[in-house]
């Protein structure tokens, strides 16, 4: 054998070698990938006419996002601590500033003088500046639906939404959600009817996903409603989910909620104060934040039957990476695919692999929620997705949850540090993040899709 054999003998082999190499690593690799998301959901039937979406924080701005473009097929919304289509305008500054109080409060946590922080909380505070937000954030949407880009806008007006800001929550003020209040409500916006539509902003709590001790894991996962002055937790050790149910009753019975009704004459007794508003009473009695939302968008005779116990194993992880291959020959890298995480979760009730149709809702995680945040317990799964509470009640009533996700360890900063969603464009999915052209709605419109049996149900437009 000549040594010129032997040089090329030698190359073939470490080609070789090279090559059961890399078919062995991409062989574990997809041994512990996640299934397709038909995968897990094989046999599942979903009532297309019978599609919701709610969010918290970054979910909630989302769920409207996704609401306002898709409204042809999405019957309902629930938005927790969000804000109005287009808030930002397409720039991270007015995010955190018009938008959120991001801003403010990190100008306050590095110590800098009050009146320069007070500066920067450009939020709508009046009025006057909520109808102002208002009608910019609407004027948007129809420029949006003139071009083609989202569902008619005159879809909205019969859908079901639901509102929630907690009074002390220090990131979203009401002055925003107030605007998105007056989106979906004005005549002159999107008219939904009053009996559609409930907006909470009397409930004592911050920004967080309430709920109460039902089903409540062990730990101290899920937060136990502090409100100021009391100290709050790290932010990275803050899944921004909270028990309330002691904090409402405690303000129940200070506001008089849980008296007994007046006698004939119209007088309550002595020893109970006089009810602040009817309000207050029915935001307070509103603790499982998920079931007021899904009563909301699906009616309480069809909830009548109350929650079922859920285990934790019953949320299963899918293949996110797998979605955007439906739709994109874009390879998956975390840049290109807009922070989606490696995996998204939906939970499918057992009753809803039996061949009856069952409804659908997408829920939207907060930022710092989305991704495993379960490993700080030694699990694995995301503890939104686990604990927010919709399961319990989707056990009980035929309802499958979509949980997308996205994750902050899939982009470096400064693109997407807290794991948002993109309700902002710049530096992140860019311009039409807020149509159905956006690198994230159209994921999640797959999704849908592929729940609803792999049928073209919402559009995703090509690139």
């Amino acid at each position: 054998m000549s040594g010129h054999d032997g040089k090329t003998m030698g190359a073939a082999s470490r080609a070789a070698l090279a090559a059961c190499s890399l078919a062995f690593t991409a062989f574990t690799h997809s041994v512990g990938a996640a299934p397709a998301l038909e995968e897990v959901a094989a046999g599942v039937r979903i009532d297309v006419g019978q599609i919701s979406v709610s969010g918290i924080s970054s979910g909630g701005f989302m769920a409207h996002q996704f609401h306002v473009a898709h409204s042809e097929h999405v019957m309902g919304a629930g938005i927790v601590a969000g804000g109005p289509y287009y808030c930002a305008q397409g720039t991270i500054l007015d995010a955190v500033t018009k938008c959120s109080q991001f801003v403010m409060l990190e100008c306050r946590a590095l110590g800098l003088d009050p009146r320069w922080c007070a500066q920067s909380d450009l939020a709508p505070k009046d009025k006057t500046g909520i109808a102002r937000a208002a009608r910019a954030s609407f004027d948007e949407a129809r420029k949006q639906e003139a071009a083609g880009n989202i569902s008619k806008l005159s879809h909205l007006k019969n859908g079901k939404v639901y509102l929630f800001s907690g009074v002390h929550d220090a990131i979203v003020p009401q002055g925003v959600m107030d605007t998105l209040f007056h989106f979906y409500a004005d005549a002159n916006k999107a008219g939904v009817a009053q009996a559609n539509i409930d907006y909470s902003r009397t409930f004592p709590a911050r920004h967080t996903m309430v709920r109460d001790s039902f089903s409540k894991p062990a730990g101290n996962v899920v937060g136990s409603c502090p409100l100021p002055p009391a100290a709050l937790p790290a932010p990275d050790e803050d899944a921004y989910i909270d028990d309330c149910e002691a904090v409402a009753g405690q303000y129940q019975e200070k506001s008089g909620c849980n008296c007994p009704p007046a006698a004939a004459s119209g007088e309550t007794t002595a020893t109970c104060p006089p009810s602040n508003t009817q309000a207050v009473c029915k935001d307070l009695r509103e603790v499982d934040l998920a079931g007021a939302i899904l009563k909301r968008l699906y009616g309480a005779p069809a909830l009548s039957t109350g929650r079922a116990p859920v285990a934790e194993s019953a949320v299963q992880a899918f293949d996110q990476r797998q979605v955007f291959s439906k739709f994109s020959d874009i390879p998956f890298t975390a840049l290109q695919n807009a922070s989606m995480a490696r995996e998204g979760y939906v939970f499918i009730p057992p009753a809803c692999r039996d061949g009856r149709r069952c409804k659908l809702h997408v829920a939207f995680h907060g930022c710092r929620q989305g991704g495993q945040t379960d490993r700080r317990r030694g699990h694995s799964g995301n503890l939104f997705a686990k604990f927010a509470g919709y399961n319990e009640w989707a056990q009980a009533h035929d309802l499958v949850v979509l949980y997308p996700q996205v994750d902050r360890r899939a982009n470096p900063p400064p693109l997407n540090p807290r794991g948002c969603w993109d309700w902002w464009g710049q530096n992140y999915t860019h311009a039409g993040y807020h149509t159905q052209h956006g690198t994230q709605i159209k994921a999640v419109a797959q999704m849908i899709n592929l729940l609803a049996g792999g049928q073209k149900l919402l559009a995703v437009p090509a690139e």
